[in-house]
């Protein structure tokens, strides 16, 4: 059953395009292309007749002239002032799909146009000669097997026979044969036009690339306002609740409290805007500087967290990758404690050696803390000392959780 619906769907399918709108607008495509063709031909007709001043004015019709003209086509179709006139008419007329190259003025651009055009020029030079051909041979079929049928004249000159004779059924078989040809011709062009018109492998690789790089961006993005932002709301949440509890019996600590909040949130606030600059690429304003190592002290001040900072080594020794992002990892630790540890107390130990720095974050934990859904916390950190070739990890022990990561030094490669 299957197969018969195939074997029906099939020549419906191709009887479809002899009606379809589609076919006849590629015709139009098809002529331009004779149009275009006409001039080459017709300097190709004058050298020829030159070459055979006996051969009278036939030389425009004639294959050699028509193969010999293609390479001055394809010459001039490098010289085509705006490429973009062959892609509309490829869209509007063939009904093609595609998206235009990224550098329309590249060779590998140039060279597939070219193709185009010349192929463009090619086909509607011989198709609009068949078409030039078959349509008035229709109309002289049809008259004279029309006179030859009802009134039963017999036909003689240069086309006669049984085809003339029998024209009012040859007549449209030589035309639904010249749609046909026309269709086809039209449906591989169409197929064609993506692959010469549209990007080409060169400009896919470089979007790709450029997605990438946008997808890079964002993300990094992403971890800054998770970082920042996310340990800013943490601490504002903890404190103002502490202030809120302790407002009536120690209203000293309760102030203290809220001025934290207060400082904690114009800092976010500041780095929210230096994120969103970047977000939307003002680069043009000024910006305030990221924070990092150096800034250690004042994150541990205001993190609500009691910490015990330790640092050894030159901190004037990493690179100021290496510093940022060593100080964004110990914020994340701090909110991750101030959020589930049984204590907001943490130890924090960073050591700068020769070669890496190496950071240890630990708090009190009774149980091993159970990954939250929807947390992105770790996986940040992770990410963060990946990009710089280095690594991170949390371990826990009885009565202590710990976030430990090793940076290189020297990241100036890949800031």
């Amino acid at each position: 059953m299957k197969t018969a619906r195939r074997w029906h769907n099939g020549p419906m399918r191709l009887l479809a395009l002899l009606w379809s709108r589609d076919t006849y607008r590629g015709w139009v495509w098809i002529i331009l292309g004779g149009a275009l063709m006409m001039p080459f031909m017709m300097v190709g007709a004058i050298g020829y007749n030159y070459l055979h001043p006996d051969s009278g004015f036939d030389g425009i019709i004639r294959l050699e002239v028509f193969f010999s003209v293609l390479p001055l086509v394809a010459a001039a179709s490098l010289l085509l002032p705006d490429r973009d006139v062959e892609r509309t008419a490829a869209r509007r007329l063939l009904g093609a799909e595609f998206d235009p190259p990224a550098d329309d003025g590249s060779w590998n651009s140039r060279w597939r146009t070219g193709c185009w055009f010349t192929l463009h020029a090619a086909v509607g030079g011989v198709v609009s000669g068949v078409t030039l051909a078959i349509v008035p041979f229709v109309v002289y079929l049809a008259y004279y097997g029309a006179r030859s049928a009802f009134a039963e004249e017999s036909v003689t000159g240069l086309y006669s026979g049984p085809t003339v004779e029998w024209g009012l059924l040859t007549a449209p078989l030589f035309l639904v044969a010249l749609i046909a040809l026309v269709a086809a011709t039209v449906a591989a062009m169409k197929a064609l036009a993506p692959k010469l018109l549209g990007q080409g492998a060169t400009d896919r690789l470089a979007a790709s690339r450029a997605e990438s790089a946008r997808l890079a961006a964002r993300n990094r993005i992403a971890r800054e306002l998770h970082d920042s932002v996310g340990h800013a709301l943490s601490v504002v949440v903890v404190q103002s609740e502490a202030a809120s509890r302790l407002i009536a019996t120690d209203p000293a600590f309760a102030s203290q409290a809220m001025a934290a909040v207060g400082e904690t949130a114009r800092g976010a606030l500041a780095e929210l805007d230096a994120v969103i600059g970047a977000l939307r690429e003002e680069r043009d304003g000024p910006r305030a500087p990221q924070r990092d190592l150096a800034d250690l002290d004042a994150l541990a001040a205001e993190s609500g967290v009691a910490v015990d900072l330790q640092v050894a080594g030159e901190p004037d020794a990493l690179s100021r990758l290496a510093s940022r992002e060593i100080y964004r990892i110990v914020q994340e630790a701090l909110t991750n404690v101030l959020r589930h540890a049984d204590e907001a107390r943490a130890t924090v130990v960073v050591d700068i050696g020769e070669s890496e720095a190496e950071v240890a974050v630990t708090s009190p934990a009774t149980r091993r803390p159970r990954p939250r859904a929807g947390g992105r916390g770790l996986i940040g950190m992770a990410e963060r000392a990946d990009v710089l070739g280095g690594t991170a990890e949390t371990a826990w022990a009885p009565g202590e959780w710990t976030v430990r990561a090793a940076i290189p030094i020297e990241t100036r490669g890949r800031a």
